[in-house]
């Protein structure tokens, strides 16, 4: 039988086959304001490259050189809008046979409010976010039905999570967490540096140093300001009613999943003065 791709397509014309150029060894996947554009400086800084790298609307290759002799290894980052965009996209048509996959995933609250925060520079939002988020698909009980604003929905995961899964059994799934980049930029760097078998520009050392002073510049420019010192836009009590009104069983549905958890996204138990802890 013959299986040449040009026969295939004109034989069977509702088949889609994909091109080998757009197959990788490995995928970041995240939706937006989640790190994907964080692990493409991230790589792109200090990860020796074979070519110039190629950005397409919301996806981003690197030819990355091997630690093995004479091998390139190609990896893609794809970021979505929402995680619910997988249960549309065919995400095992890109891969090679071996591919790994990294998930990058951020505290949902903070997602949302960061794709807020964004309408609200750019002038295209005026309400409070509570406001905002009240008339983005709201449960039957609060009554106002969805509005299209896509805050809470850009932060659910499980569906996602499951397409991808069912979708990619056959490969190694890891997670990554946005607040862990943040936190140890360096340290997920080098993670991927060992799965994936990738070579440092420079000495590990120095990457460090490199990283550890890009931490500091930022935090004294206020790019790494984290949103909580900002109660006028998201106070504790906002946080936690969003948590639990919008977000607790889709994480908890995301952890059985993943068989993981996501303790950090959770609200503590109250503390002595009545106050909720929330772990961000």
């Amino acid at each position: 039988m013959r299986t040449d791709k040009k026969y295939l397509s004109d034989t069977f014309p509702e088949l889609t086959i994909a091109p080998m150029k757009n197959k990788f060894d490995c995928l970041v996947i995240a939706s937006q304001y989640s790190g994907a554009r964080e692990v493409f400086d991230l790589l792109k800084q200090n990860i020796i490259t074979g070519t110039a790298p190629e950005i397409h609307q919301n996806k981003a290759i690197l030819e990355c050189k091997s630690a093995k002799e004479g091998e390139n290894l190609r990896i893609g980052i794809f970021e979505f809008e929402s995680l619910e965009e997988l249960c549309k996209t065919d995400i095992s048509e890109y891969l090679l046979l071996q591919a790994k996959i990294y998930l990058m995933l951020r505290n949902p609250v903070w997602r949302s409010f960061a794709s807020y925060r964004k309408n609200r520079e750019e002038g295209k939002e005026r309400s409070s976010f509570i406001e905002a988020v009240k008339w983005d698909s709201s449960p039957p009980e609060v009554g106002l039905g969805p509005q299209n604003t896509r805050y809470i929905i850009a932060g659910k995961y499980s569906e996602g999570i499951r397409s991808l899964l069912k979708q990619t059994d056959e490969h190694e799934l890891q997670i990554l967490e946005y607040e862990e980049l943040r936190r140890a930029p360096f340290k997920i760097l080098q993670e991927l540096k060992e799965s994936l078998g990738l070579q440092f520009r420079v000495s590990s050392e120095e990457i460090a140093l490199n990283l550890s002073k890009q931490k500091v510049a930022g935090r004294r420019l206020g790019i790494f300001r984290s949103f909580r010192h900002n109660p006028a836009e998201l106070d504790e009590e906002t946080a936690k009613y969003i948590y639990y009104t919008y977000f607790k069983r889709d994480i908890e549905e995301a952890e059985a999943l993943l068989s993981t958890s996501f303790t950090s996204w959770k609200f503590a138990e109250k503390a002595l003065d009545g106050s909720y802890i929330a772990r961000f």
